[in-house]
């Protein structure tokens, strides 16, 4: 079922990545990770919600410019703050158990963070207990980090969660290479208790962690997926 909403701000997060601000007209309640299904001139398109519980109608959307993409053409050169559209959901089952007994592992690239910064909002909002949540990003540059500074500020404030941003095109401070170097060594330091991997961003990635994961002995119901594109 299709209800209006309206896109109160539009935030420029990096050249390519912007963030929608969208007010639903009626109450739109969801849980942190789920997505919502958009819908523009007839075109549709899901992307995972980027906030938690801003209010019980506002949500955040952390959206990619595609080249040739014929929402986000819309959406980068069309849509204006006040504009009207229409939204389907919540959606989705990329959740946090109810009670975690393990480790989390949340390892995503570019949009991917959207999901899991939902997480952590949640987590903080409603001081839910964990015992580790690591959190690995994968993007090209420094410019590409979404969020670093907001993601720094949990990792100061959070007990017992580690922020590892990867940078697979440009030497810095931090890690360089891909994603799949870090939750591997994270793996062999034996330092993780039972833990549960969820893996968001585009597909490649999540294949190729996924096939890391099963062989390095991690059962499929350990390995929870978001996939983009």
């Amino acid at each position: 079922m299709w209800s209006e909403a309206t896109i109160i701000s539009i935030e420029k997060e990096t050249n390519l990545t912007w963030r929608f601000i969208i007010e639903s007209n009626d109450e739109f309640d969801f849980k942190a990770g789920q997505f919502v299904t958009i819908k523009i001139n007839d075109l549709k398109r899901s992307y995972s919600i980027a906030s938690f519980k801003l209010s019980n109608k506002i949500f955040e959307l952390l959206i990619v410019k595609l080249d040739g993409g014929q929402m986000t053409n819309i959406l980068f050169n069309d849509i204006k703050v006040g504009d009207k559209i229409e939204i389907r959901g919540p959606s989705g089952r990329f959740n946090l158990p109810e009670n975690i007994e393990s480790d989390i592992v949340l390892i995503c690239t570019g949009t991917g963070l959207a999901p899991f910064r939902s997480i952590l909002q949640s987590v903080v909002l409603n001081n839910i207990s964990y015992h580790k949540i690591y959190l690995i990003f994968g993007t090209r540059t420094y410019k590409d980090l979404l969020c670093f500074d907001e993601m720094k500020e949990y990792e100061n404030k959070l007990k017992n969660f580690k922020y590892i941003p990867v940078l697979s095109r440009e030497d810095w401070e931090g890690e360089s290479g891909y994603v799949h170097n870090q939750y591997i060594d994270l793996i062999k330091s034996k330092k993780l208790k039972d833990p549960i991997f969820y893996l968001c961003g585009w597909r490649d990635m999540i294949k190729e962690a996924r096939n890391n994961l099963k062989e390095l002995g991690f059962d499929s119901k350990k390995i929870k997926l978001e996939i983009y594109g």
